[in-house]
């Protein structure tokens, strides 16, 4: 089974500023639509959003700004309680502040949940989509992302929200997780996952198809859950491979 959805490809700022003669922007990765390279869809600001010192130029290219939900931990990727019980207030602060400043730039802050962070499972990040997405509305009703102006959204990174422990009854996860997410998301992120080879009990990127993900099941919920308008997200760098593994040609 196939996809039609459009691709925007993750490109190193740095590495597309060199080659463009430009100014390394303050950002670590550039998205850009295949069909229109020159048009970027956003940038990806690293770090810890929650740490009280992340900031994001309001000149970066395009009009998203992409961004993992945040911890209230020491690091970035490491497991604590405070996310559950403080963590989505200290988020929605965030965002009350921010919203002026992203309305004012026609900027869109697109949140990244993790399995570790604020935003960590399908109940907190739709808590989330609903408060700052769909302020207002019937979430039974309104299923997806407006078609709008507006200064948040979600992007669905499934390999994110993977743990060890979820990894003996993964096709079940994804199949939760893109019925929570598919129909909501801003964009899908397909990158992949595999347990880290120092710390069993965590997860670790690695290049699509060389991980956990289930290639086959994730291309069925693609199909059953995310709108074909929705674009997919791949490393700029592996696009033969991304293509080979989305079972179409480029």
């Amino acid at each position: 089974m196939s996809t039609t959805h459009p691709i925007l490809a993750m490109h190193d700022a740095r590495a597309l500023a060199a080659l463009l003669g430009a100014s390394a922007p303050a950002c670590d990765w550039i998205a850009t639509p295949l069909d229109a390279p020159g048009s970027p869809r956003g940038a990806f600001v690293g770090g810890n959003p929650l740490d009280g010192s992340w900031l994001f130029d309001t000149e970066l290219p395009g009009p998203w700004v992409f961004a993992w939900s945040g911890t209230l931990g020491d690091s970035l990727f490491a497991s604590d309680p405070a996310n559950w019980m403080r963590g989505p207030a200290s988020l929605n602060a965030l965002c009350t502040e921010l919203a002026p400043q992203l309305q004012r730039h026609d900027k869109r802050l697109v949140l990244i949940p993790h399995a570790r962070h604020v935003l960590s499972d399908a109940r907190s990040a739709l808590t989330w989509w609903c408060d700052h997405v769909i302020p207002g509305q019937d979430p039974n009703i309104v299923r997806h992302s407006p078609d709008c102006v507006r200064p948040f959204g979600l992007a669905f990174d499934p390999a994110a929200f993977l743990e060890p422990s979820m990894l003996t009854d993964i096709e079940d996860h994804m199949q939760s997780l893109f019925a929570s997410f598919g129909p909501r998301a801003d964009v899908v992120i397909l990158r992949d996952a595999t347990i880290d080879t120092t710390d069993p009990e965590a997860m670790t990127p690695c290049a699509l198809g060389s991980g956990r993900l289930p290639r086959a099941r994730i291309r069925e919920l693609l199909a059953l859950h995310v709108p074909e308008s929705t674009p997919i997200m791949v490393q700029g760098a592996a696009l033969d491979r991304a293509f080979e593994w989305l079972g179409r040609s480029g």
